[in-house]
């Protein structure tokens, strides 16, 4: 199988082609297009409890899409729903990751998804929510973001400051705290910063140039309330 990312950037999409009987897995909603060859099929990825963990605790869709070449080698085109770029991310048997909810596209090869707790005080309040997706195995993962995707690489020395709404995706053998945005607790609600997520090195942090959760603040200043919403406008 080979893939790659095709307009990286705020149009970025992954472009498959697949050997006969080859297949891949996708978020639910996630294709864009495909050969006639491919055939699609909704799975649980990694069983039923597995993906009942992973969407009512990690926050991620219970069904994957499978895109599979059952009728000899074919082409698929996968992109994420926000405007944004995305990153092919390896596994091998000593890297996993953890993906914050809605941010994993893809994957590939013998990867393996499953959900994993953080500590209630670091859940909570990382922006990452009370449980994350733990991919690992031998493959690779797709990753997507609304807007750039920076990765930040760390030594062992290094510590590093992440604002909450910026996380996507992380080494999964980091160490991280929840630390006051600001100077003080008051400075950091009024500045409108808030809580950040400090990380130990070594490792690789991934993290996005836009705030979903901010962006979603900005469009409800311009959505009017009562009045039967949207056509209230043209009542």
């Amino acid at each position: 199988m080979n893939y790659e990312v095709l307009y990286p950037g705020s149009n970025a999409l992954i472009h498959a082609e697949l050997e006969p009987y080859e297949e891949l897995k996708a978020e639910s909603g996630a294709l864009v297009s495909r050969t006639a060859s491919v055939s699609v099929s909704g799975s649980l990825h990694g069983g039923l409890w597995r993906s009942m963990k992973r969407a009512f605790l990690g926050g991620e869709s219970l069904f994957f899409q499978t895109l599979k070449a059952d009728k000899g080698e074919g082409t698929v085109l996968v992109a994420p729903a926000v405007p944004g770029d995305v990153k092919i991310l390896p596994l091998t048997a000593g890297q996993d990751y953890m993906v914050k909810n809605g941010c994993l596209l893809a994957s590939f090869e013998d990867v393996t998804l499953d959900t994993r707790m953080q500590r209630i005080s670091t859940g909570l309040f990382s922006g990452a929510g009370l449980f994350v997706i733990h991919a690992h195995g031998e493959g690779h993962i797709a990753v997507s973001a609304f807007g750039a995707l920076l990765e930040i690489s760390l030594s062992a020395e290094d510590e590093y400051v992440v604002d909450t709404g910026h996380l996507v995706t992380w080494s999964g053998d980091m160490s991280y705290r929840i630390i006051k945005g600001g100077t003080t607790w008051i400075s950091s609600f009024t500045s409108g910063e808030g809580l950040a997520c400090k990380f130990q090195g070594p490792g690789k942090v991934w993290i996005q140039s836009r705030n979903p959760e901010a962006f979603g603040g900005w469009i409800r200043k311009f959505v009017p309330t009562g009045g039967g919403g949207i056509l209230g406008l043209f009542s």
